[in-house]
């Protein structure tokens, strides 16, 4: 009977660490900042459940800085690691770079936390604005407040 008990508690804590996902599921999600020399940069994030909603898939597309043409650049997973109860990510590249970091979660705000390349510890804020709207940030968080910024852009979603 514990172990039922222990396997029903540990199923919901993974529900719950993943929960703040929830809104990114359907449709895509569209920045459209301005780049170096004010041309407009689009992006665009897809989010999907995967292994019977245990995991996050992610795919990011964007255009491509030398060819200037529009494509899949990254895919991802986002999990909860039941072993330390973090949320981890990890991005694999069209160049075979590989980031992986952690997720934390404040209701349905999402920080990634990652090593850039070795060189910089980054942080990539989604901060809730509504079901349609985030705000992003990335760049340095350190002591409780940014650093250093690098990118902030509106994150909009736009229904299938």
């Amino acid at each position: 009977m514990f172990f039922l008990i222990f396997l029903a508690t540990k199923a919901n804590s993974q529900g719950e660490q993943m929960k703040a996902f929830e809104n990114l599921i359907g449709g895509e999600w569209v920045t459209t900042p301005k780049a170096a020399g004010g041309l407009q940069s689009k992006s665009v994030s897809k989010f999907e459940w995967g292994l019977n909603r245990k995991i996050i898939k992610s795919k990011y597309y964007n255009h491509d800085p030398k060819t200037f043409e529009f494509g899949l650049r990254n895919e991802g997973i986002r999990a909860h690691n039941a072993s330390d109860s973090t949320i981890v990510f990890y991005e694999f590249d069209r160049f075979g770079g590989i980031t992986e970091g952690t997720v934390l979660t404040e209701g349905q705000n999402l920080h990634y936390e990652y090593d850039y390349h070795g060189e910089l510890k980054l942080r990539d804020t989604w901060k809730f604005i509504d079901k349609d709207n985030y705000s992003l940030t990335v760049g340095v968080w350190k002591d409780g407040k940014w650093e250093k910024k690098y990118h902030e852009a509106l994150v909009k979603r736009v229904p299938d």
